[in-house]
């Protein structure tokens, strides 16, 4: 299941939850104020500058031919 990122319109709380696909759009309750007011927002791992380090094509295959 995917991680989802929301925020609540009453409290300002920005929050994740574990959510199935089919369930993404639902409104998810605040833990903060436990309003269901809330809107899913783009995640800031998704937006980031993708200068994370994972993509890095360096890796070492190791061994050597000869």
């Amino acid at each position: 299941m995917p991680i989802y990122e929301y925020i609540c319109n009453a409290c300002s709380e920005k929050f994740s939850q574990l959510r199935s696909m089919s369930e993404s759009e639902k409104a998810a309750e605040c833990p903060r104020c436990s309003s269901i007011n809330t809107k899913k927002v783009m995640s800031s791992f998704c937006c980031s500058g993708g200068d994370s380090g994972f993509a890095s094509s360096g890796h070492s295959h190791g061994g050597g031919g000869g």
